[in-house]
């Protein structure tokens, strides 16, 4: 594969953000479904997609196709989000920073 479709098939940054999005603030989330909610076995509803809790972690399922995993509950981010194109994208906390300052 050459560099160039490389980066023709790269992930694009508004797609990452918009499920990071979704998975901070969960719009409208609801415990039942609505009509033309992603429909399976899940633990809440939300506008473009539904939630799974699970011993963790906490499993995403988008309208879009994506497919999304927080870890749940541990001391660093870690997110690993499926693509519908087979693509795929950690984000992935390293450090801790300092405290006040």
């Amino acid at each position: 594969m050459e560099l160039r479709d490389k980066f023709d098939r790269r992930v694009d940054e508004r797609a990452v953000a918009e499920i990071l999005h979704s998975i901070g603030t969960a719009p409208n989330r609801r415990e039942k479904p609505l009509l033309g909610d992603v429909l399976g076995d899940f633990d809440f509803w939300f506008d473009g997609g539904a939630g799974k809790v699970e011993t963790g972690y906490v499993e995403y399922q988008f309208t879009n196709g994506a497919r999304a995993t927080v870890g749940a509950p541990v001391p660093a981010l870690s997110v690993e989000i499926n693509f519908a194109n087979g693509c795929r994208v950690r984000v992935q906390q390293e450090t801790w920073g300092q405290l006040g300052g």
